[in-house]
């Protein structure tokens, strides 16, 4: 990992910064606003990763998660993880989610969430998260939206 990426929950700031590096991405600043906004209201956390002041990656964690098997356990899920090409396979996405699971577990989390699209365009995904511990949760790939949803035990 590159030693100068540090990693902050969002601030107001961030929403320009992160729209326009993710422009390319089809990802529009009405997106990180909304994200603000369920930080705000304790529903969503944002974790920007950036080298100097380049955003270089993000993260965030729900604490109610719209997949029905986590919310009804009050699982939190890690959700929308992209890290910049140049950045990517270097560890951000890795030092992002363990930010995410160390703010989980802060709140008394044991256990933490994360899905992934099973197609080749998330096939690093697919590799990186049983990587650092995380198992099915036994449930199958949702039909919907061929996600898999994997859980990890927090210590």
């Amino acid at each position: 990992m590159f030693l100068s990426v540090m990693i902050n929950v969002m601030e107001p700031y961030d929403i320009d910064a992160l729209a326009e590096t993710f422009r390319d991405w089809l990802r529009r600043r009405e997106l990180y606003e909304r994200y603000w906004q369920e930080q705000l209201r304790d529903e969503r956390v944002v974790f920007v990763a950036r080298e100097r002041e380049a955003v270089v990656g993000y993260t965030t964690l729900v604490w109610q998660s719209g997949y029905v098997h986590f919310r009804a356990l009050r699982i939190p899920e890690i959700v929308d993880l992209n890290v910049v090409d140049l950045y990517q396979h270097r560890g951000v996405g890795t030092a992002l989610i363990h930010d995410a699971e160390q703010y989980a577990l802060l709140y008394g989390k044991r256990i933490i969430g994360i899905s992934v699209v099973q197609s080749e365009e998330y096939a690093a995904a697919n590799r990186l998260y049983p990587y650092l511990g995380y198992r099915p949760d036994g449930y199958g790939i949702t039909p919907y939206d061929q996600e898999l949803h994997l859980i990890k035990h927090l210590s």
